[in-house]
């Protein structure tokens, strides 16, 4: 077995359970690209954006406040990450992409940024984004 394989494996039978243990349900709706008005030019919802119908996954959810620093310099606050399995993502068709709405605990967030996490070799493990609070 080759370390590739040894660590899927190990991911496979200890680690993603561990995850399942301590994570919590969120819900998940991605921008529904076909009934949202895109500018072309900026690919930026033009009127207010619709969501796709809410999908439960289980996620690690860790909220604090930080200041994040994007890759091409520019930094913003934060209200906390989230971490969701790329196969639970994958399997049940969900976008987790800027702009998408996760919402936990009756409160609904908004995803600034992304992240794939955990690579092995041309797969990602997990998908980390980062979140900001929607205000009321």
């Amino acid at each position: 077995m080759g370390l590739k394989q040894g660590v899927k494996a190990a991911w496979d039978k200890t680690l993603s359970p561990l995850f399942e243990e301590f994570s919590a349900e969120v819900l998940v709706q991605s921008v529904d690209t076909v009934t949202t008005t895109v500018d072309p030019l900026y690919d930026e919802p033009i009127a207010e954006k619709r969501f796709t119908d809410p999908v439960a996954v289980r996620a690690r959810v860790k909220l604090e406040k930080e200041r994040l620093v994007l890759p091409g310099g520019e930094d913003i606050e934060i209200d906390g990450r989230i971490r969701v399995r790329s196969e639970e993502l994958e399997a049940k068709g969900i976008s987790l992409e800027i702009g998408s709405r996760i919402t936990f605990q009756g409160e609904r967030y908004t995803v600034v940024h992304r992240e794939a996490r955990a690579e092995l070799g041309e797969e990602f493990l997990l998908v980390q984004v980062a979140v900001v609070k929607e205000s009321a």
